[in-house]
């Protein structure tokens, strides 16, 4: 087991790497020792365990986690070298802010027993919670005040850099985030790390210079020296888990402190990690064993349709669905790794989508393929 320095506060470095905080899938230390290796390898430095399927990270936020898991994590943390490990705790669902002190005993207990077994920071999570803060009004209290104040707390007790995730991460989340940024920056000091999306929960184009959202904006208002980090969605599938995204990693500024939240899809979220650290995509798929034939079907594969986008053009299919349908059996077919395994669903998906866009389905295979909802209504367009 390592043990952290607890004499001080040590200032975090620029960070830069991979967070495991997606809903739906949830790792293996074995696949997330992988992970660490990578991140050292393509010279990254964070590794954020924040997965929504652990149940006692967020739901039972407030039970200590059993030995044997922490045995395991205390291992991830003990062979991570280079790379900081962050243990996020995600008490926003049900925290007391009104009757903190009970609940403040909870968080601290499973902060130090995270920092015991070898994490080198925490991460207090609010996101992805109701927007209900009437009860914190009428108590007079500023949403944004308590979180900042409950990280600073915890800070000082334990003496360890505690971060951030705001629940207005995202400009498109609905709250004032003004008043909320306003009682935030008053109670947190500038080390404290504040993770933000940008103007959307998936940005197209997102930098901390020009269009890093209001959030941080009006942070580094108060604050020129506000360590703000991006948590990068644009390659993260778990609102959309028919999709993959494999698209060049554009529109963020190289330089900013950023961390990539991934698929849960292992050897795919290491080409991910690779491209966000500025790889060639296609000297880098090939170099994965990727056939030639993808880049016949790589467009169905390329970047997310954003909140600010406009509506994409109609496709020509017909003049090109038998082209399209041979290279997508040569992957399901021919391809045979741990990656095509991971592509197989996303490939098996893309080929019924385009048998059915170009009327090559018979009622009996539509029946056998598809959600009973969804046969009557591409029974329905056929006729």
């Amino acid at each position: 087991m390592t043990q952290r320095d607890k004499t001080g506060i040590s200032a975090p470095p620029v960070r830069c790497g991979y967070i495991e905080g997606y809903y739906g899938r949830l790792l293996g230390f074995q696949d997330r020792i992988r992970l660490l290796e990578h991140l050292r390898a393509i010279g990254a430095n964070s590794y954020l365990y924040a997965p929504k399927e652990d149940i006692s990270h967020r739901l039972d936020w407030r039970g200590l986690y059993d030995t044997d898991w922490i045995d395991s994590f205390s291992h991830f943390c003990s062979v991570s070298a280079n790379v900081e490990i962050l243990a996020g705790i995600a008490p926003g669902l049900d925290y007391n802010f009104i009757s903190p002190e009970q609940d403040y005993a909870h968080l601290r207990a499973k902060a130090t027993q995270l920092l015991d077994a070898g994490a080198d920071r925490l991460v207090l999570m609010f996101d992805d919670i109701s927007d209900d803060i009437s009860a914190l009004t009428e108590a007079g209290l500023n949403e944004g005040a308590e979180h900042g104040k409950l990280v600073s707390r915890l800070q000082d007790d334990l003496a360890c850099n505690i971060y951030l995730v705001p629940r207005l991460y995202a400009d498109e989340i609905g709250g004032d985030i003004e008043r909320y940024a306003g009682g935030l920056a008053d109670s947190i000091s500038a080390d404290v790390g504040v993770f933000v999306c940008g103007r959307h929960i998936v940005s197209n184009q997102v930098n901390l210079q020009t269009d890093s959202g209001l959030l941080a904006s009006y942070l580094r208002q108060q604050s020129a020296d506000q360590n703000v980090i991006i948590w990068d969605n644009l390659y993260c599938n778990d609102y959309c888990p028919r999709r993959l995204f494999l698209c060049d990693f554009e529109g963020r500024n190289p330089a900013d402190p950023l961390m990539l939240n991934g698929t849960g899809l292992v050897e795919t979220d290491i080409l991910l990690l690779s491209l966000m650290r500025g790889q060639n995509r296609q000297s880098l798929f090939s170099s994965a064993g990727v056939p030639d034939c993808f880049w016949k079907i790589a467009e169905f594969f390329d970047r997310p349709i954003f909140t600010d986008s406009p509506s994409p053009a109609p496709l020509e299919l017909a003049s090109r669905s038998s082209e399209l349908i041979d290279a997508i059996d040569e992957m399901l077919w021919r391809w045979k790794s741990p990656l095509a395994r991971e592509w197989y669903p996303f490939l098996f998906g893309l080929k019924h989508d385009l048998q059915l866009a170009t009327d090559m389905v018979t009622d009996n295979r539509l029946a056998k393929t598809q959600p009973p909802i969804l046969f009557d209504v591409f029974r329905g367009i056929k006729r």
